[in-house]
């Protein structure tokens, strides 16, 4: 009995739980209280914005200042690998695209039906008076994580380190706990706006292709991050899992990174190398988007009679992919809108394709958001391989040694 109370009690246990209510019931569920569950996880969801730039500012300045005079390598590393990943995914996407996309292509172009009508609404909102963004948490962490590699100021390094359990308490306590009823408003409204059925029709196959293409190719990379370990990487998977259940519901990847992070820090079992690569990935290396994007561009011109791009046409595309991804949003649909201009300048879709591909895009938003925060995942883990040899670590209990003997 007390095996099945603490299976329970888990959270990954009360994600599913909320998931299944939420898929089976949700359209039983009478409106009024749906728009309530709703309203309370829009709510719960805007707190956690407002709090994003105060958390990354923490992880950031935390994990600059553990890696010492190395932290600015480590950065420069960071941004050339995240081009390098992205690029290795497009150029995947692409070439098993190529593949099989004209096998299962069937000649003629396939619209979705994308005239649900929405039922579940916000009742009350948060107004919107966030002036600081997330960015400007990013970058005010970088700025005090190098100020304290420049100054060698151990007064400093403890500052951030106290700032950083500020924040994973805040998290822990505040946002943890009500992360289930955080899902299951979310997961109400999906199953009332009649969203999953619409991606299922007239799409299928591929839509099939994609969440394969999706599978093996996270599968992979968390072999490659667990040092070629099948059961390390099937444990890491099943760690993360909550994180992709969160980002699944909530389509968003910023929402769903308190669950990646701690996800992350277990996987890795390196807490400040987790504080540092995943606020800086959460909206700039999105694999889900890279092998969508890609592959529904390349189905789009296929129905639309006109044949794949050319090899070269495809590396310019790849460029600007690359470049754009870094000012894409971790929100509903932000991962695609950067991308549009992209897609019909580079892979010459036109105006009503490019439209349709948008559509797809929100309509499978769910998945790929999902698929994003388990990539982040699996490059912190090859990340981590990659870098943490050179980088080499200081232990939190040094620093706070030396704050007590020099505390200016």
């Amino acid at each position: 009995m007390s095996n099945i109370y603490n299976f329970f009690k888990s959270l990954p246990a009360q994600l599913i739980l909320c998931l299944i209510v939420g898929l089976t019931l949700g359209t039983h569920i009478p409106l009024e209280i749906a728009d309530i569950f709703y309203t309370i996880s829009r709510i719960i969801k805007d707190l956690l914005m407002y709090a994003l730039p105060f958390i990354i500012f923490s992880y950031m300045w935390a994990a600059l200042s553990a890696f010492g005079n190395r932290g600015f390598v480590l950065v420069i590393l960071t941004f050339l690998l995240i081009i390098a990943a992205n690029t290795v995914t497009l150029l995947t996407a692409y070439g098993v695209g190529s593949l099989v996309l004209p096998v299962i292509f069937d000649g003629a172009i396939t619209r979705i039906a994308v005239d649900n009508i929405v039922t579940v609404k916000c009742l009350w909102s948060i107004p919107d008076w966030q002036y600081i963004k997330p960015i400007h948490g990013m970058i005010a962490g970088m700025f005090f994580g190098f100020l304290t590699m420049v100054t060698h100021s151990p007064a400093l390094r403890i500052k951030s380190l106290l700032m950083r359990d500020l924040a994973t308490a805040g998290l822990k306590k505040g946002f943890i706990p009500v992360l289930p009823l955080y899902v299951l408003g979310f997961v109400i409204k999906l199953s009332r706006d009649g969203q999953l059925g619409s991606l299922m029709h007239g799409y299928a196959h591929t839509f099939l292709f994609i969440c394969i293409l999706i599978i093996t190719y996270l599968a992979f990379w968390y072999y490659v991050g667990s040092h070629f370990n099948i059961q390390k990487s099937i444990s890491c998977l099943r760690e993360m899992l909550p994180a992709g259940i969160t980002g699944l519901t909530t389509m968003s990847s910023s929402a769903a990174m308190p669950v990646t992070l701690s996800a992350t820090e277990k996987n890795i079992d390196d807490r400040e190398f987790a504080d540092f690569i995943i606020p800086t990935t959460v909206n700039s290396h999105l694999m889900g988007d890279g092998l969508s994007i890609t592959i529904t561009a390349m189905a789009l011109l296929l129905m639309s009679g006109q044949g794949l791009p050319t090899w070269p046409a495809f590396l310019i595309y790849t460029i600007h992919y690359c470049l754009v991804k870094f000012s894409a949003a971790g929100v509903p649909g932000g991962g695609v809108i950067v991308i549009l201009p992209v897609v019909r300048d580079y892979l010459g879709l036109d105006e009503a394709t490019t439209s349709l591909l948008a559509t797809i895009y929100m309509l499978q938003d769910p998945i790929l958001t999902s698929a994003n925060v388990m990539g982040n995942g699996a490059f912190a883990m090859v990340m981590h391989r990659l870098l943490k040899p050179m980088l080499g670590k200081e232990s939190e209990e040094v620093v706070l040694h030396q704050a007590t003997q020099n505390p200016t």
